[in-house]
């Protein structure tokens, strides 16, 4: 008799598998917690939107997200952090929660809490998933609708098994709404349906004879889906001029803005590329699985084929759609849009190492070893590559120290001037700035023109102090999604740097963003040093040298800006570096961009002594203590290894 189809557990087993969840929940929400974002982060390009649209109830980008925006609001209100910090910790709760939700299905599925807790496991430090539950993203809370989805269809198999029972009908209706609702996480998993319409007529092909069951399960899907009625609703308080064009005030906009939402993206690959997309997929898999991971659900797969066939015909069609579909889809973060198809892939391992328990089982029956032995010692067995998934991605997901885009703009808007205009990116990606605004209201006398989607701006206005976080050199950003509103800006203007927080290779690779503030001036900044530093040095710095220093204090806050000027005798253009310890601070261009237009236009005698003077954000992670400042040089074009670090003095971090 398999697993699945013995007496239903006793009301204490089910007490006990409840008591395990709830622990898979706890263990995982903690390991979550301890890495997440304290706020604000580059880790995913729309989190920061998401974040802030969740709060104002807003609409985000395409396809809208209603049910993320309305789950994201109800974590604003919890009392710990800031609301970035809530609306992160919801991807962390969800992410656990997902991974409690999974070891219940592969126990509906298998029987076995040996196989059912090493998948949770598995699964829930794996790295893509892992890398999502520390920010707001739409993807973790996607995983636990596919997750809770999957639970409910397999407790309605359970119970269709029973005669007349009426767990059958409320788990079909059960999972039918959350069907629809999870539409409002990722609108991919419509693609599921195939599986989902298969999996029913497999279990049971009456059903289509129970109007019963099949209006109230489409009644209840359609529900779900009627909370896209939120979208010509909030379509008004659209600012991004991409989602603007597509909004979805009619019935055209509104196809375009769901199903219809970014046609370049996808099926974007010949046919001819498939084994290239297939390989780069399956290197994915792999950095989520490891090899043993992979031979498991292989085995799995085959194993589920012969003895859990409905079961194996739901999986893999809907692990085929969603592959097919997304190694088609043209995108930089392509490893997250699979983390459905990473879950559906741990179901099988976990069949995969239920069916190795029944086999030794069989096997050592015959020597009277009893069956919770050999349960111990394959949990035994199988625990170290649930630690080396733990071990081997917690410093790749830990983002308790990404404080740099809150310590950057809480510093912007304590030193810019009143009245002053500040500039930036628009749309999806301005919303590093525009979360202090229509989060927090702060600085309303800093008029913020991209933060309400405007085209224009009232001439008064141009003359007053401008401040942006973009260059846009040469009319190079007066086009496009980032331009300014018309007439603020010169083409030739100077960009002068004033504050520079933590960026360049102090953040990891693929999420880095510059973090510069500049004031716009008609005038040139004064490069050329005139009088001596305050601290000589005289040393060289790879192909520069370093002739000395200014800095007015030598002890500051967490958080808080150090005021530095460094004086260079300048070889060829390098890239510069600041560090505390052994921490890279900053990363910028010798010049901060305005040397070669300088040397141009001003035409400076030969022996220039570069004056570059900006404020630094101390990073608030940073513990209190003395702390090393140090700078160095990088070549461009390689993130070549530093040739020499010079240590200026010491600066104590205070809180």
């Amino acid at each position: 008799m398999q697993a699945n189809e013995k007496e239903p557990y006793g009301r204490l087993w089910g007490y006990l598998d409840g008591v395990i969840a709830l622990g898979i929940f706890a263990g995982s929400l903690a390991i979550y917690n301890a890495t997440l974002a304290p706020s604000l982060s580059y880790k995913s390009g729309d989190g920061n939107e998401l974040i802030t649209e969740a709060y104002q109830l807003g609409l985000a980008h395409m396809t809208g997200y209603p049910l993320y925006t309305w789950l994201g609001k109800l974590f604003t209100f919890i009392p710990l952090g800031d609301v970035a910090h809530r609306v992160n910790l919801m991807s962390a709760t969800l992410g656990a929660a997902g991974v409690a939700i999974l070891y219940l299905a592969v126990l509906t599925l298998t029987g076995t809490r040996v196989a059912s807790l090493f998948t949770a496991f598995f699964f829930a430090f794996s790295l893509t998933f892992w890398s999502q539950t520390g920010i707001a993203e739409v993807y973790v809370p996607n995983a636990f609708m596919v997750a809770l989805m999957l639970l409910l269809l397999f407790k309605w198999a359970e119970a269709e098994k029973r005669p007349g029972s009426r767990a059958s009908l409320w788990y079909f209706l059960a999972f039918s709404l959350v069907f629809g609702l999870s539409l409002g996480t990722h609108m991919s998993n419509l693609g599921f349906t195939p599986a989902f319409a298969l999996f029913v007529l497999l279990v049971n092909w009456r059903v289509v004879k129970q109007p019963k069951k099949l209006l109230g399960g489409g009644f209840l899907f359609l529900l779900g889906c009627l909370q896209f009625l939120w979208l010509p609703y909030k379509a008004s308080n659209l600012t991004d001029a991409l989602m603007v064009r597509n909004a979805p005030h009619t019935w055209e906009g509104f196809y375009n803005y769901t199903l219809g939402a970014f046609p370049q993206m996808k099926f974007a690959f010949p046919f001819w590329a498939l084994p290239d997309r297939l390989v780069i997929y399956l290197n994915l898999l792999r950095q989520n699985f490891g090899l043993i991971g992979m031979v498991l659900g292989l085995w799995g797969m085959w194993e589920m084929l012969f003895r859990r066939t409905r079961a194996f015909y739901l999986l893999i069609v809907m692990y085929i759609v969603h592959l097919i579909f997304f190694t088609q889809y043209r995108v930089f973060d392509l490893d997250v849009f699979f983390i459905p198809s990473h879950l559906i892939y741990a179901v099988f391992i976990g069949y995969g190492v239920y069916r190795l328990l029944e086999y030794l089982y069989t096997m050592t029956k015959r020597m009277e070893i009893p069956r919770w032995a050999v349960s111990g010692v394959v949990a035994l067995l199988l625990l170290p590559l649930v630690v080396s998934q733990v071990h081997a991605n917690y410093s790749k997901n830990d983002y308790s120290k990404d404080t740099a885009i809150n310590d950057f703009y809480e510093n912007v808007f304590e030193i810019l001037p009143e009245g002053s205009v500040l500039l930036g990116r628009s749309g999806v990606f301005g919303y590093d700035m525009f979360y202090f605004r229509l989060v927090y209201d702060l600085r309303p006398d800093v008029l913020i023109p991209q933060a309400s989607g405007q085209g224009s701006i009232e001439p008064e206005v141009i003359g007053e102090a401008i401040y942006t976080t973009v260059r846009m050199d040469g009319g190079q950003g007066f086009r496009g999604p980032q331009a300014p509103p018309a007439g603020l800006l010169s083409p030739d203007a100077w960009y002068i740097p004033v504050l520079v927080g933590q960026s360049g290779q102090a953040i990891p690779s693929g999420q880095r963003r510059e973090l510069i503030l500049y004031r716009v001036s008609d005038e040139p900044p004064e490069l050329a040093a005139e009088g001596e530093p305050q601290h000589l040095i005289e040393e060289r710095v790879g192909d520069l040298e370093l002739v000395g220093y200014d800095l007015e204090e030598v002890r500051v806050g967490r958080g808080k800006r150090l005021s530095l000027t460094y004086y260079w005798r300048v070889t060829r253009p390098m890239l510069v570096a600041t560090f505390l310890g052994d921490e890279i601070v900053e990363v910028h261009s010798l010049g901060f961009g305005n040397l070669e237009r300088y040397g141009q236009e001003l035409n400076p005698s030969g022996d220039l002594i570069l004056k570059e003077e900006f404020m630094l954000v101390v990073p608030s992670w940073l513990s209190p203590g003395e702390w090393p400042l140090r700078v160095g040089s990088i070549a461009f074009g390689g993130g070549e290894p530093l040739e020499r670090v010079i240590e200026l003095t010491v600066i104590e971090v205070t809180e």
